[in-house]
Formats: C-alpha cells, sequence, structure tokens
C-alpha cells in the first residue's frame, strides 16, 4: 500500500513538473560504446584481466526542458559486454571470453544547461535500469586442463545454469554540447551497481561482475527552437 502512494505522488509530481515545463522536445539518438565487464572482490588467487570493445546504442529520447534544466530520458537499445581473460593456476585454467550483450535501457538524467554561442551545453547525472533481451558469448583457452573454443547464446537468470542476471541499474553521468538546429554531440558514462554474475562452471561464486560503459553518440531533437 505505501509503495502504491508513492508511486501516485512520484507520478503526480512528474505530470506538475510536466505541465509547467517550457517545452517537452523529442528526438533520436545513435552512438558506439566502449563497454567492460569488469570483476571484483576476488575471493581466490585467480586474476581478471578486462578489456574494452566496441558495441553500439540506439533509440529515442524524451526532454522536459526549463530555463536552466532540463530531465531527459530515453528508451535504447544499449550494446554491453566486453572482453576479460580468467587465469586461476589453482585448477589450471587460463579461457578468454567475449561477452556481447544486448539491453532494453531506460536511464534518467537530470541536466544543466549553459547556453553558448553556437548552441548549448548540457552535462549532469541520474540513474538508469536495464533489462537483458539478448546475448552471446565466445570462449578460447584452457579450462581444468582442457582446451575449449566455442560460442553459444547467453542465458539471462539467477541460477548455476545462467550466464547473467538479465536486469542490471546503475548510475549515467553525461556531457553534451547541443547545436542550434538540434543536432547534439555527447559523451556517457555508466557504472553499473548491480552485480550481474551467477554462479557458474567458469567463474567463482563469490566474484562479482559489473557493466561499465563509456559511449560517444550524435542525437537529434525535433522541433528545437
Amino acid at each position: 500500500m505505501h509503495k502504491n502512494r508513492l508511486f501516485v505522488i512520484l507520478a503526480f509530481m512528474f505530470l506538475n513538473c510536466t505541465a509547467e515545463a517550457q517545452t517537452v522536445k523529442f528526438g533520436v539518438k545513435a552512438g558506439i560504446n566502449f563497454a567492460s565487464v569488469s570483476a571484483y572482490d576476488n575471493p581466490t588467487n585467480s586474476t581478471y584481466q578486462n578489456k574494452s570493445y566496441g558495441n553500439f546504442r540506439f533509440g529515442g529520447i524524451a526532454e522536459i526542458n526549463w530555463h536552466k534544466l532540463a530531465i531527459q530520458t530515453e528508451l535504447i537499445l544499449d550494446g554491453k559486454g566486453g572482453i576479460d581473460t580468467y587465469i586461476n593456476p589453482e585448477n589450471s585454467t587460463n579461457r578468454r571470453k567475449n561477452t556481447r550483450l544486448c539491453y532494453l535501457e531506460t536511464p534518467i538524467v537530470f541536466l544543466y544547461k549553459i547556453p553558448t554561442k553556437t548552441g548549448t551545453l548540457l552535462f549532469g547525472g541520474g540513474p538508469y535500469a536495464a533489462y537483458g533481451i539478448s546475448g552471446k558469448y565466445s570462449l578460447s583457452g584452457i579450462v581444468f586442463d582442457s582446451a575449449i573454443d566455442g560460442s553459444n547464446q547467453v542465458v539471462f537468470g539467477n541460477n548455476e545454469n545462467s550466464d547473467y542476471k538479465r536486469t542490471d541499474y546503475g548510475l549515467n553521468l553525461r556531457a553534451e554540447i547541443r547545436l542550434l538546429h538540434g543536432i547534439g554531440f555527447g559523451i556517457n558514462y555508466e557504472y553499473g551497481l548491480r552485480n550481474i554474475a551467477t554462479p557458474s562452471v567458469y567463474d567463482d561464486i563469490d566474484i562479482k561482475t559489473r557493466n561499465k560503459v563509456l559511449g560517444i553518440a550524435v542525437s537529434y531533437l525535433f522541433n528545437n527552437h
């Protein structure tokens, strides 16, 4: 009951802010992510070596504007994942894993606006929530003295038969320069707060894993005037 009341209050506040806003704009965005999956809190003698790789991001934008402030939300397909090498001399394991994950993501970003001669500078941050819809990984190297080389589809879930948890959430920092005719060039950094690791054959149960993304994107807002 309390959660329902809180939701109604937040929805009313959002609608009230929208009604008082100067403008509500819509647009599209596309860009490149440099994603990585980083391990931490490693309780064993094993080591993780993480590398990022290029992935994609594209979707729609809705932006509520005031004089100096803006709230921007998106519904985007966000490519994450990364390349990691797992080395554990205790069980003769040295394997490389290349993971590509696709999430349906909604960030809510609070932005401060600074007018310039060529447009507007925006910077700020906020939370994001993401839902895993597809993924693929490839493995190569040696696991328990046995050579491996293959690929498979990612299984989302919360048990030992899963590869990663389906949902992710975290923080999003962003800076953007938007030109007068509505085209914007931005950079953002996503830091996952959820441990998306699940118990599996190749990973220690107590090792936690987070998504991290550095992205650049081009956006366009319709009716930007």
